[in-house]
């Protein structure tokens, strides 16, 4: 009888129970979505720290090739050569000034990226240097065309280059790159400065009009180099009278 009832009780027991095993399912759940979540944010977290270290690994790769490059500059003769991470750049397209982080540098020193030719120290102080580039209209850097003898003066333009005194019938041929002369005594001889873009012949004119674009990419660089002339360099170009070529407005 006692078996009977107990039965008969079975299903509402089990009635009874099964709010209970669902509010018991329903909380694993959530404990085991809950334990999900964490496991996907933690690695989420290790994915990002991963790929922020490769990315940082680059970076140092990328730069250390490019202070590779630069150094390489430092087997030309009568100058202190010193790299420098360049802090900041001015709002215009082609950042025609920038800031350097440096202690080696002096007004008028040269500074160079690892493709040419960037411009000159304006002003210096312990721990950094404000420099104008090429583009800037104050400066006038002498050039050759290599195994020429050609003699010309590459002019900042604000966004391009003007080459003054290329003759008509010696003008270099598109694409052509100009090099520092060393006339001058400022610019060390033999970096890149310009690459030929556009040569307009003018009627009635010995020389063309040639237009040019800086053959280094400041924008983009985040180490530059710097070089100060010697002393015996210094001393030696005072006394032959060589004249500076950097002339603010």
């Amino acid at each position: 009888m006692g078996q009977q009832i107990n039965l008969g009780l079975a299903p509402l027991i089990s009635t009874l129970q099964t709010p209970a095993n669902w509010w018991e399912a329903a909380r694993l759940w959530f404990v085991d979505n809950a334990l999900l979540q964490s496991q996907l944010i933690e690695a989420q977290r290790q994915l990002e720290q991963q790929a922020a270290l490769i990315q940082q690994t680059q970076n140092l790769k990328d730069e250390n090739m490019q202070l590779r490059s630069l150094l390489k500059l430092a087997n030309v003769q009568g100058y202190h050569w010193h790299t420098a991470q360049v802090l900041g750049r001015s709002p215009d397209k082609k950042s025609q000034h920038l800031i350097l982080q440096t202690n080696h540098a002096v007004p008028d020193s040269v500074v160079v990226s690892r493709e040419g030719l960037v411009g000159l120290v304006d002003i210096a102080n312990a721990h950094s240097a404000a420099v104008r580039t090429i583009l800037d209209a104050s400066i006038a850097v002498p050039v050759t065309l290599p195994d020429s003898s050609l003699a010309a003066l590459v002019r900042g333009q604000g966004n391009h280059l003007l080459v003054d005194f290329v003759p008509i019938n010696e003008a270099p041929p598109l694409d052509s790159i100009l090099q520092t002369s060393g006339a001058g005594g400022l610019f060390p001889s033999g970096i890149p400065v310009a690459r030929i873009t556009r040569i307009t012949p003018i009627p009635g004119e010995v020389f063309a009009k040639v237009e040019a674009e800086p053959t280094s990419h400041w924008q983009r660089e985040r180490w530059l180099a710097i070089a100060s002339r010697t002393s015996e360099q210094t001393e030696a170009a005072d006394e032959n009278g060589l004249t500076r070529l950097s002339v603010k407005p």
